[in-house]
């Protein structure tokens, strides 16, 4: 699996190291600014990843 210099996701926060990790527009090609987990096949999805890590970020600030 090909890695990748330090890309964050736009909306969630989580380094993304593997192509695969990436989010995909609707045609399948990858979106470099989401992962996938909050970008899918052209969808922002997950809400509830997105307020967590919003949270878990929010914790980790001194």
């Amino acid at each position: 699996m090909e890695t990748l210099g330090k890309n964050i996701c736009q909306r969630c926060r989580k380094s993304i190291h593997r192509l695969a990790d990436f989010g995909s527009y609707l045609d399948g090609t990858i979106n470099t600014e989401y992962c996938h987990n909050c970008y899918s096949h052209g969808v922002l999805v997950n809400n509830e990843i997105m307020l967590v890590s919003k949270i878990d970020n929010s914790m980790a600030t001194p």
